[in-house]
């Protein structure tokens, strides 16, 4: 009796193993596919000049000097963070620390600024993550701008499931994009401070919605679990700018440094600052399905720098 019974709940353990890896990407063991390009990017016009290293400075930093830093062949798994710098696994190993580079993306970005404008007050000391932009995966490398697309995959949901206002029924055939559920973050080095930027700036499917992903994974499997609370520093738009003079922040939502004096000589003065990016893909949004991790990724990051006012409404 004891031997049936010891086969019976390891065959029940079995299958609850065989559904957590094959129904929910939250619990994929595989990664997405190939990130195609991750590119960043400062204007033209911009005083600003961006490096991997502190040493060489470029306007551009295209995939394939990035690929030095974060893999040749860089791939993502579902992961999450509450702080934007500590990253963990599934919501079933929350202890268990994500790996950059093989779980999700990080590097550092090197700033240095050159100005000689004789008055301080006009130097474009304060550095953004700016311009969002939403090419389709087609058009990504001729866009500039700050954007994550997707080539987006096909799936049929085997059961039905609540997906915000609407069920969507079992057997429905509809493409689903991993970037709906991408994340950026950036961390001051100076000042550690951190945002994280839900780059679809879809509030209404942000971080741990009951529907979604999370209903399908629910019913699914007939368990749930206690959804965390929303990151605090989570941002949903980047950083304006005055319509007036293009040259000036109106808020500092996606700033990403406040550039440090390091020399001023015969009229020259030179300022810099780092920070640190992560990209990963959102294991609590509500857009995490199956489907995403075997979709296809371009993304690239647009950096301005500029000065600050702060708007006082009243």
């Amino acid at each position: 009796m004891m031997r049936k019974l010891y086969i019976s709940l390891l065959t029940l353990i079995l299958v609850g193993l065989t559904l957590t890896t094959s129904v929910f990407a939250w619990f994929q063991v595989s990664r997405t596919g190939m990130i195609e390009g991750v590119e960043l990017g400062v204007a033209l016009d911009d005083d600003l000049m961006i490096s991997l290293d502190g040493i060489d400075y470029y306007k551009d930093i295209s995939k394939e000097m990035l690929s030095s830093v974060i893999g040749p062949n860089p791939v993502l798994k579902n992961v999450t963070t509450q702080d934007g710098i500590n990253f963990f696994q599934g919501p079933l190993a929350q202890s268990s620390r994500a790996r950059p580079r093989t779980e999700y993306i990080a590097f550092d970005i090197h700033f240095r600024l050159t100005s000689d404008h004789p008055n301080p007050n006009y130097h474009q000391k304060y550095v953004y993550l700016s311009d969002r932009t939403n090419p389709t995966y087609q058009n990504a490398t001729q866009t500039k701008g700050t954007f994550i697309t997707s080539m987006g995959r096909p799936w049929v949901n085997p059961i039905s499931f609540q997906n915000g206002m609407e069920i969507v029924p079992a057997g429905t055939n509809r493409v689903y994009y991993a970037k709906d559920a991408m994340r950026i973050s950036a961390r001051n080095a100076d000042t550690n401070e951190v945002f994280i930027y839900d780059i679809s700036q879809d509030r209404y499917r942000g971080f741990g919605k009951i529907f979604g992903a999370y209903d399908y994974y629910i019913n699914r499997l007939g368990v749930s679990l206690d959804i965390p609370a929303e990151p605090e520093h989570t941002i949903y738009q980047l950083t304006e700018f005055s319509s007036l003079q293009n040259d000036i922040a109106l808020d500092k939502r996606s700033l990403l440094s406040e550039l440090s004096l390091v020399s001023e000589t015969e009229g020259i003065y030179v300022y810099e600052g780092k920070t640190t990016i992560s990209i990963w893909l959102e294991g609590w949004d509500a857009d995490a399905f199956d489907a995403i991790l075997t979709d296809k990724l371009f993304m690239r990051l647009n950096i301005r720098s500029a000065r600050f006012e702060e708007v006082i409404n009243g």
